[in-house]
């Protein structure tokens, strides 16, 4: 397995969950994250291989658009183990 890193974020936190749990059924996924940024703001993490990856964000995204609470998503294919060492760091934070 090719590991890779997906970003969703969102403005509100229950489309929030609605779209961990789709992708999370979607796709062979793991979640990482789901932080709130600010009192609008939240970003879901998730890792996978490549595939599991572009599915699931494209989940997310078209959930987020569809419920005009979309703010952001990327997916990082094939990440530096530097950088998935940050994002594993930051997933443990609490």
């Amino acid at each position: 397995m090719t590991k890779s890193i997906g970003v969703v974020e969102t403005r509100g936190l229950a489309i929030s969950i609605q779209i961990a749990d789709a992708m999370l059924k979607a796709a062979e996924i793991r979640l990482l994250r789901q932080e709130t940024i600010d009192l609008a703001l939240v970003t879901i993490t998730i890792e996978g291989d490549v595939e599991a990856i572009r599915e699931a964000i494209a989940i997310g995204t078209r959930i987020a658009k569809a419920a005009n609470q979309w703010v952001a998503s990327t997916t990082i294919l094939r990440p530096d183990d530097t950088l998935t060492a940050l994002v594993e760091e930051i997933a443990i934070k609490p």
